[in-house]
């Protein structure tokens, strides 16, 4: 009871106190005013999430957008519009057990079919699940992965998931400059940034984090075949860094796209799931076979080097 307003008065609490925070953030440092807008984001995801109807909305596009996508893997369970009102749900319901409670051999199959799902999600149908805590992951007795719970969505602007897929060719290749603008084609970025200067720091920044060499450790195409058994090993090379990379977004003016907060968290739940089932298990390695599976479906070639091309082709186009 009162649900909305009490809603209401936390997030007005909250939009007062990033207001304050942006102002000394811009006013100390290059970055640009983001901390509002990412309230807003998350104020309208809040109040839409008491809305029943919205959420809906939400499960019919997974299972028409996303269940033919993955090929029975996954499963959403089925909606009964005609009992659905803003203030209750009616859908099927599903005999299962949650992901993050089952044998660490269960946790280690469906962990790779939800990040499959959720890259797929991110790149391809541009329509995103926020909130895959360990309550919304349940198994059916077919062991499919079952995802409930849709009163947390993003949408993700389309030609941004294409500028996503290309920012993955540009990270096997370890291409710092073209990452650079598609930063600025994501909006992380402004046109006008110095261009060779961040080049440059980012560049050392690259190089000393290893991040290519992390990335394609376990990839056949990758630079090595060795395989990154320890997530901390990984940590701690981005640990290592983490000075350089705040000085960075203290001094170039970054802006976080309103959407990204809630795929950053979507992420992060599913690796801690993940990790419950192999503590070794690492979200950035294990995703990369699949978003380099779409980068090559998308641009319908077979190596890097024809990749290559594929992009300078994309940016004529666009230009």
């Amino acid at each position: 009871p009162d649900m909305i307003r009490s809603i209401l008065k936390d997030l007005f609490i909250l939009r007062i106190i990033a207001g304050t925070i942006e102002k000394v953030k811009t006013t100390l440092s290059k970055q640009r005013p983001y901390d509002l807008a990412l309230v807003d984001t998350f104020a309208a995801a809040s109040l839409e999430e008491l809305n029943y109807i919205k959420e809906a909305e939400n499960q019919e596009k997974f299972r028409s957008y996303l269940m033919p996508r993955m090929n029975g893997k996954i499963y959403v369970n089925l909606l009964y519009n005609k009992f659905t009102i803003r203030k209750f749900i009616v859908t099927e319901w599903i005999e299962g057990v949650k992901l993050a409670s089952s044998p660490p051999d269960v946790i280690n199959r469906l962990t790779k079919v939800g990040i499959e799902c959720f890259i797929c999600q991110l790149l391809e149908t541009g329509f995103f699940h926020s909130d895959p805590h360990p309550g919304n992951l349940l198994i059916n007795k077919e062991g499919q992965l079952v995802l409930i719970d849709f009163g947390l969505c993003a949408n993700v602007p389309l030609p941004d998931t294409k500028t996503m897929t290309l920012a993955i060719v540009h990270l096997m290749q370890g291409n710092v400059a073209e990452l650079i603008n598609d930063a600025i084609g994501l909006g992380f970025l402004t046109e006008d940034i110095d261009k060779k200067e961040l080049s440059v720091v980012l560049q050392r920044v690259f190089d000393n984090a290893q991040i290519v060499d992390v990335a394609t450790a376990s990839f056949p195409f990758g630079k090595g075949q060795e395989k990154y058994t320890s997530i901390a090993s990984r940590r701690k090379k981005f640990w290592a860094v983490s000075n350089d990379l705040n000085k960075i977004f203290f001094e170039y003016p970054f802006l976080v796209p309103n959407y990204f907060a809630l795929i950053t968290r979507a992420m992060i739940v599913l690796e801690g799931i993940a990790v419950t089932g192999d503590p070794d298990f690492d979200l950035f390695a294990s995703s990369y076979p699949y978003a380099f599976k779409t980068a090559i479906n998308i641009f319908g070639v077979k190596n890097l080097t024809e990749i290559a091309k594929e992009v300078v082709i994309a940016r004529m186009n666009s230009t």
